[in-house]
């Protein structure tokens, strides 16, 4: 039997099915067919309240802007928009998702490390809060088109502290070998260069050192260093900053024997050196902006597959599922370990030693190694758990797979919030010439 502590979004019922919101996600394969993403509502409602309550009451002036690349499905989206969430957008996309969903342009965060000319137009139009630039040149780009335009863009500049996240080397953002923003140096130069260009307002110093942090060390250097700067950008410049943001990366326990920092422990972390930074460096509050993604969605959400095929090669038992790394590439791409059940036994005892497998034609698409559970047999369904960040954002057509439909499950009410793609979907875009189309 699954451990459901901290899990409260699910179940299990009479029958020993899994059960999320209180819905019982065989039914719901059955319904609406695998491979199926199934995310609770009232689940990232809880995780953002836990998280803005956790730093509000640490702090007076704070900005959460969900962080959209996580998870940009348009109704999960608007439900951290009506929560009061702002946008933390990396790309055109983002930033056009966040419009629809009616996010106010002054909660809007745009970041990114290479932006295009279309891009910076478009988030300057908009009129977001705050552009935060990665080079000098992109400051000359921002300036320039918002000449063009007539408007006067808010904006930071994004810093590598050379901070190590303690975390996949993937998904670290915060030293000096990461493409990611500009040594303390040449930021100094960027400052002093932005407060003299006439079509942009300095407003923000940014910083984000990397994804899925469980340790609180990384998040007390980052803030150290991050502070000291602004104290630097004080005495050297005279600017007193207005908005620092802090960006991401408070992690979440994929397993049973991880122990992932809560946001009350992240706000006890950075909040005593924050205080006393502002006070050391005589610094008018600035506005704090958090851009947290997965601690808010990733286990609010689980993806359901059918089991296709079972079969032993030697001495490994290969469970073969409907849904693949075009699913859900996290295991593939970074090793990422996701808890499993088989969803229609949950009170069954685990009995045997199993690797999940799914259909793509890649070695690499394995769910889950020697996973121990109840007898799996054909037809049975597997619950993928924490499926809700970097899931669906990440998905693709890979071997012409059409991507998993999407339901919300919100106070007993199911809703399809993404269609599942048919072949037709994945041919929509494509051109077929007049000269080939004859035999």
């Amino acid at each position: 039997m699954i451990n459901f502590i901290h899990r409260r979004h699910l179940n299990v019922n009479s029958d020993g099915h899994l059960t999320v919101g209180g819905i019982n996600t065989i039914e719901l394969a059955e319904r609406f067919a695998t491979p199926l993403y199934v995310v609770d509502a009232e689940r990232i409602r809880e995780k953002y309240r836990q998280f803005y309550d956790a730093l509000s009451s640490a702090y007076p002036k704070i900005l959460v802007c969900y962080a959209y690349k996580a998870n940009s499905n348009m109704a999960i989206c608007k439900i951290l928009e009506r929560m009061g969430a702002g946008a933390e957008v990396v790309s055109g996309g983002e930033l056009y998702i966040s419009s629809l969903v009616g996010v106010k342009p002054e909660k809007i965060v745009f970041n990114g490390v290479s932006k295009s000319f279309d891009e910076l137009e478009m988030a300057v139009n908009l009129k977001v809060g705050l552009i935060n630039i990665e080079s000098i040149l992109e400051l000359h780009h921002l300036n320039n088109v918002s000449s063009e335009i007539g408007e006067k863009a808010s904006v930071g500049i994004r810093v590598n502290l050379d901070v190590s996240a303690l975390t996949h080397p993937y998904v670290s953002t915060g030293l000096y070998v990461n493409k990611f923003g500009l040594d303390l140096d040449e930021a100094l130069k960027a400052y002093k260069i932005a407060s003299q260009l006439d079509s942009l307002t300095v407003k923000g110093v940014h910083a984000h050192i990397g994804s899925q942090i469980t340790s609180p060390e990384p998040f007390k250097e980052e803030v150290t260093k991050l502070f000291d700067f602004v104290g630097l950008l004080k005495d050297r410049l005279g600017l007193d900053i207005e908005c620092v943001d802090l960006g991401g990366g408070l992690g979440i326990g994929y397993d049973e024997m991880s122990k992932a920092m809560t946001p009350l422990d992240y706000a006890s972390t950075i909040m005593p050196i924050i205080h006393d930074k502002i006070r050391q460096f005589n610094l008018s509050k600035p506005t704090l902006i958090f851009e947290p993604g997965r601690c808010l969605v990733a286990d609010s959400c689980l993806l359901l597959s059918r089991v296709n095929y079972v079969k032993k090669i030697r001495e490994i038992s290969w469970v073969l599922i409907d849904a693949g790394m075009n699913d859900l590439i996290r295991p593939a791409l970074y090793e990422a370990y996701h808890r499993l059940i088989v969803a229609n036994k949950v009170s069954s005892k685990p009995v045997e030693k199993y690797s999940i497998g799914g259909p793509v034609c890649e070695s690499a698409d394995v769910v889950g190694k020697d996973m121990v559970l109840p007898e799996v047999e054909s037809g049975d369904v597997i619950a993928i758990l924490d499926a809700g960040a970097y899931g669906l954002s990440m998905s693709s057509q890979y071997n012409s797979r059409p991507r998993a439909a999407v339901v919300l499950i919100d106070n007993g009410i199911v809703d399809v919030v993404r269609r599942r793609e048919s072949y037709a979907d994945l041919v929509s875009h494509d051109l077929l010439p007049a000269r080939l189309s004859g035999r």
